[in-house]
């Protein structure tokens, strides 16, 4: 997919999919989908994309610290 086709679909740069934002937290992506689930994350899907904000993940990591193994 391109950034062309990112960019249509409400995506970018900015963007992270599940397993991403489950090695940024240090965790199983499983995981990310019950924060998902819990409401602790917000992610858009379209079909079978999911995705993540990269900054709502890094803000995550630095205001719990909570998150994996450090």
């Amino acid at each position: 997919m391109n950034s062309d086709e990112n960019n249509k679909l409400g995506l970018d740069d900015e963007s992270l999919r599940v397993k991403e934002a489950a090695a940024i937290l240090k965790v199983n992506p499983r995981t990310v989908w019950r924060m998902i689930a819990d409401g602790q994350l917000t992610a858009s899907r379209f079909r079978r994309c999911t995705r993540l904000v990269r900054s709502q993940v890094m803000g995550y990591v630095k205001g719990s610290g909570k998150v994996g193994c450090v």
